[in-house]
């Protein structure tokens, strides 16, 4: 077209992003080209190129058909997932030395303040367009690792930490945010005792 040349808007690109999602919420695109393909969305310089990520997709998307009711949270042993939805595990439970989570689309909330601790634990998080949390009690010690690319992944709450339980989260964020946040004493109490 005439103006493919012309440098392209951020309103323009997210409206390639919206159309994008809801093809991929149709089965035209799988994750994996949604998550490519919004990413040069986003880098995307001029409208060509934006034209160019839709070329193969019909001009019209279908209404999307009325959500189901949400199935509960899927957090089934060692992994935690969460595509198009949230997800979240708390409350007294036993930690496995290996957990895998997954946000795509989606959020996941991992609470440890209650939790069962084994004396170390690794947890790989991948998050693509998502958000993933992880509360730990105090004393925890933390060791965070891994990528954030036009991400964050970040830690609040974190001090020396001595002879608590050892931590690994290793982060794989592309267009997300990992927090880590570290409860204090007395946010501890009240996650306990409900005040």
């Amino acid at each position: 077209m005439a103006d493919d040349h012309l440098r392209a808007s951020d309103a323009e690109r997210e409206q390639v992003v919206d159309t994008l999602r809801d093809h991929a919420a149709q089965g035209r695109l799988t994750t994996d080209e949604l998550e490519e393909r919004t990413g040069a969305a986003y880098a995307a310089t001029t409208r060509g190129e934006l034209v160019a990520l839709r070329s193969d997709l019909p001009d019209e998307v279908l209404p999307a058909p009325r959500p189901l009711p949400a199935a509960p949270p899927e957090v089934v042993g060692e992994r935690m997932r969460a595509v198009l939805s949230s997800s979240e595990q708390g409350g007294h439970w036993l930690v496995p030395e290996h957990m895998e989570v997954t946000a795509i689309l989606g959020d996941c909330k991992l609470d440890l303040r209650q939790a069962e601790v084994p004396p170390e634990v690794t947890i790989n998080v991948k998050v693509r367009l998502g958000d993933v949390t992880i509360y730990v009690p105090p004393g925890t010690r933390l060791e965070l690792t891994g990528r954030a690319v036009l991400g964050d992944k970040k830690v609040r709450g974190a001090g020396a930490a001595r002879g608590g339980p050892l931590v690994r989260v290793h982060a794989d964020v592309i267009l997300g945010d990992l927090k880590i946040d570290v409860a204090t004493p007395v946010e501890k109490l009240r996650a306990v005792f409900g005040r």
